[in-house]
């Protein structure tokens, strides 16, 4: 009777493990069961801080999806995926499972369990993940899915930008600094400013015929930046059971420089946690807001390139020459596939020009040299990038005076 009873007990024993630790029914190279995640922070250039769900058939089935599903949101579901339209989704479909069962490969950290539950007979569970977006790229580009940042620079013309701390003192430039170094990081080319430097009185004339004397957007001007993106920075201070706590803010405002126009805008944001100073959390915050915002350059500028680069042109005429209105409105059509007239004045002309050849204000110059018709010479008075002052007169001597 001890023999069957313990046999009894032993093969209940067993079945009760079985039934308590199902088969799993999912393999490496599946997608992800969740497509629950979300955007913690932009940890640096290269990596990006993802909260994600896991749901599976035991706690390391669960796991292993939330991994898939902190790489999924990095590719497809945030506001700034990798994966930017249905051609580049579509051309992933024939390589997804490598990524799948190569997750590891691109978390660079996995952070404590933050909660586990069982929902629908599965567990479920909620991890921070750190992910690798620099290794992501360079598998997607090796396969074709994408394009390689270098070849897509040389593709679309990438632009200069200009980035400017509203507030030279305090953290506004460290906020600059650190958005720049991100910019970089991705392979623009970045000049760091701050809005208290001296801007030339021809460039001053130039920004005030347009009847825009934005400090910013003239210092821009005169560095020839594409684009420039304004920055400002705070940090807020609590105290939270009896620890002083804070939490960094991080405004940018991107705007194309020949146009003035707004090409994007955001916040990024800290975390908020008990430190002594507030440097590093400026950082944390300026990372977040250039990941935010370079989503928005990115796209905007790639539309902006169809349509030719854009250049600023300011002409100043000698009034001995007569009337030339005409003359330069058609050496700009002749030369540009868009152009538009901001302001003019008796002797003075503002033109926005978005042309296919130019790569620089100096390339254009030589187009308007070469084709223009009418009294007098070109004569240059500053190139700068994409900002172009000009003179046509019989001399390049008289003193230029934009009215």
């Amino acid at each position: 009777m001890n023999t069957k009873f313990l046999a009894i007990l032993f093969l209940a024993a067993l079945l009760s493990a079985c039934a308590s630790t199902p088969e799993s029914t999912t393999r490496p190279s599946d997608p992800p069961l969740s497509r629950q995640a979300t955007l913690v922070e932009s940890y640096s250039a290269n990596e990006v801080m993802i909260r994600a769900v896991g749901l599976g058939n035991s706690m390391a089935e669960a796991r292993d999806d939330a991994r898939k599903a902190a790489i999924w949101f990095a590719l497809m579901g945030g506001t700034n995926s990798l994966l930017t339209n249905a051609e580049q989704r579509e051309a992933f479909r024939d390589h997804e499972a490598e990524f799948w069962a190569n997750a590891m490969r691109y978390i660079s950290h996995e952070g404590d369990l933050l909660s586990r539950r069982q929902e629908a007979g599965q567990d479920r569970i909620e991890r921070a993940f750190r992910v690798n977006i620099a290794n992501l790229k360079a598998d997607l580009a090796a396969r074709n899915i994408i394009s390689d940042s270098r070849e897509l620079a040389e593709a679309i013309a990438n632009p200069v930008i200009s980035v400017i701390a509203r507030n030279p003192e305090g953290n506004d430039r460290h906020a600059a600094s650190v958005f720049s170094e991100y910019l970089q990081d991705r392979g623009f080319e970045v000049v760091v400013l701050d809005a208290t430097q001296r801007v030339d009185e021809i460039v001053q004339q130039a920004a005030a015929l347009e009847g825009n004397i934005d400090p910013m957007y003239m210092l821009a001007l005169q560095t020839g930046s594409d684009i420039y993106i304004s920055i400002d920075s705070e940090v807020a201070e609590r105290r939270v059971a009896g620890n002083r706590v804070a939490q960094s803010t991080v405004n940018a405002t991107a705007y194309y420089t020949a146009t003035g126009s707004q090409l994007g805008a955001s916040s990024g944001y800290s975390a908020e946690r008990a430190i002594a100073g507030g440097a590093a959390l400026t950082g944390e915050a300026a990372n977040d807001a250039a990941d935010k915002v370079l989503g928005q350059l990115t796209r905007s500028w790639q539309r902006e390139v169809q349509r030719g680069k854009a250049f600023k042109v300011v002409v100043n005429a000698s009034p001995e020459i007569g009337d030339i209105s005409r003359n330069l409105h058609q050496l700009f059509n002749d030369v540009c596939n868009r152009v538009r007239r901001n302001a003019a004045g008796s002797t003075s002309f503002d033109y926005t020009l978005n042309c296919d050849g130019p790569r620089d204000a100096m390339d254009l110059l030589i187009l308007l040299e070469d084709n223009y018709i009418g009294p007098g010479q070109v004569f240059r008075v500053l190139d700068s990038g994409a900002f172009l002052i000009i003179r046509i007169g019989d001399s390049d001597t008289d003193s230029i005076i934009i009215e």
